[in-house]
């Protein structure tokens, strides 16, 4: 049987707080709304072809003074889907 001492709780409290610090760095979500270059990189793709998937209409856009924006949420839908 081993004690367990309050300096041993204390360094436990630490390294549990860093690790989970660490993990939410790693491991944030998407905005809500995506620029192009967010949405490049979370679908691991060019310009072109999110230029090519709006234009032939397959994703859901919003354009704001020559802006494009995207709904993560929407295009997450499409591609759950299916794009058709």
């Amino acid at each position: 049987m081993e004690i367990v001492t309050k300096q041993m709780l204390d360094e436990f409290k630490h390294d549990l707080i860093k690790e989970i610090t660490q993990l939410n760095t790693i491991h944030t979500l998407p905005k809500k709304l995506m620029k192009n270059s967010d949405l490049m990189e979370y679908l691991g793709c060019s310009y072109s072809t999110i230029e090519n998937l709006r234009n032939a209409g397959k994703i859901p856009y919003k354009k704001v003074m020559g802006t494009y924006y995207y709904s993560f949420e929407e295009v997450s839908k499409v591609f759950e889907q299916g794009i058709r």
